[in-house]
């Protein structure tokens, strides 16, 4: 322990030996040529770690960067053992010399340990070649699938469309057949008419319904939007309906996104109509809407004191045309929410709820800051 601390006393301390040119006997040429090489070792091992270095953090991301930091140190030590050895030609400082040929020994040992252990994560890096043939795949796949997703909804809008020309040609004749026979026919025969009359009527709103759902998400128009002037025009959409509820309103300050303004407004209205649709009996619905700021999105939330939503159903109530209750309780399609899905996760972001029954609900939804679709991707091919 003595010599230790001896040593570390006197680290700097040069006199218990003479200069290295005064050991041996050494020509000018060859003392020169092995400085000379130290000095250019150094040099090239100082370099690496710089360059190590600006890789690090010019290159994001950089997988197994510990052993980039241990390489690097390792380098950086070898490098100063050439630049001591070099030193001592004239200032002997051989107790420096072994503390640094020391602590390089340890890290040696620990960059190796490094290799070994994450030897295996680094066999399965992929190369460049292996990265740009995985992405022509990732491209194509993203192509094929772009056709048949425009190939359904076009065939879901064509077959929407031409299903409006009987469907407007039933609906006149029972017009036609009410007004014109309704004295001819007893109560039997006009409640038939009646409810023939009511499931065209619906089946209407449900082509009409598929039809938006069909063309969400095409053509989307990003633009910078302040939601704090789109939640007013909204509310103001839904002043009827407000109204009639007494839903008492609480909106929170909400920032400004870069999204496509009507898919979002739709979103608003369709989960602020169920906050007020799906209110308890006799109660007055209290709805509170506000956003979050996280690193790399904003999350929002519709929230309301309604007649709540079981566990079991998280899941289902964002499924087209899924709904828990009858058309008589609660009237709708079952497309509002699947609408909301599709349109969040368009700009990237989730959607989702949390709620009990009897304790209302609250839905949230993320927003990117930086919003990236699939017609982004397609154009950096």
């Amino acid at each position: 322990m003595e010599e230790i601390i001896e040593f570390f006393s006197r680290l700097g301390d040069s006199s218990d030996w003479p200069p290295r040119w005064q050991c041996g006997t050494w020509s000018d040429f060859h003392g020169w040529l092995y400085i000379i090489s130290d000095l250019m070792i150094w040099l090239a091992y100082m370099c690496i770690p710089v360059i190590l270095l600006r890789f690090i953090f010019v290159k994001q991301g950089v997988p197994l960067k510990r052993v980039f930091w241990l390489f690097g140190a390792f380098i950086l030590l070898c490098g100063l053992t050439h630049l001591v050895d070099a030193f001592i030609f004239w200032v002997p400082v051989y107790r420096i010399s072994a503390l640094v040929r020391f602590l390089a020994g340890i890290v040696s040992i620990a960059t190796v340990v490094a290799l070994v252990k994450y030897f295996d994560d680094a066999v399965g890096l992929k190369t460049s070649q292996e990265f740009e043939h995985e992405l022509k795949y990732r491209q194509k796949a993203l192509q094929t699938l772009e056709m048949a997703n425009e190939e359904l909804n076009q065939f879901a809008y064509v077959a929407s469309h031409d299903l409006q020309s009987p469907l407007k040609t039933i609906e006149g004749y029972l017009g036609l057949l009410e007004s014109r026979y309704a004295s001819q026919l007893d109560e039997a025969g006009l409640k038939l008419v009646r409810t023939t009359a009511s499931s065209a009527n619906r089946m209407r709103t449900l082509i009409n319904d598929l039809l938006d759902f069909s063309q969400t998400g095409l053509n989307q128009e990003f633009a910078q939007v302040d939601m704090d002037i789109l939640m007013a025009e909204t509310l103001e959409e839904l002043q009827n309906e407000i109204s009639a509820s007494g839903a008492q309103m609480r909106v929170s300050p909400l920032p400004v996104l870069w999204v496509a303004r009507n898919d979002i407004k739709r979103v608003m209205q369709n989960l602020i109509g169920n906050a007020i649709k799906y209110s308890k009996k006799g109660s007055v619905p209290e709805i509170e809407i506000w956003a979050r700021e996280k690193p790399d999105d904003w999350l929002f939330c519709v929230s309301d004191n309604g007649i709540g939503i079981d566990e079991t159903y998280f899941n289902k109530i964002f499924l087209v045309f899924q709904r828990l209750h009858g058309r008589q309780e609660y009237p709708g399609t079952g497309v509002g929410l699947a609408t909301c899905k599709k349109i969040i996760e368009t700009h990237g972001g989730k959607i989702w709820v949390q709620s009990s029954p009897g304790k209302g609900s609250d839905f949230f939804f993320t927003i990117p800051k930086n919003p990236k679709t699939i017609h982004d991707f397609q154009r950096t091919e």
